[in-house]
């Protein structure tokens, strides 16, 4: 699992999935701003919904 800085996200593009460990306070809000998607995208790439809860630990997918 991986966090991406700014530079990082720029070098990825077109359709590339980064996976991602959910860490404390996360929210999927906080990560749609930090990777630059909207929050439905999030819910979409991973067959979850606006209103369920993250839990520490879980994988999510996130597309560039």
């Amino acid at each position: 699992m991986t966090n991406l800085n700014e530079e990082e996200l720029q070098a990825v593009s077109g359709g590339t999935e980064i996976p991602y460990l959910v860490k404390p306070g996360d929210t999927i809000g906080k990560l749609a701003k930090r990777f630059h998607c909207t929050e439905e995208q999030i819910c979409r790439w991973n067959k979850i919904r606006l209103t369920d809860p993250l839990l520490v630990g879980q994988k999510l997918v996130l597309r560039f």
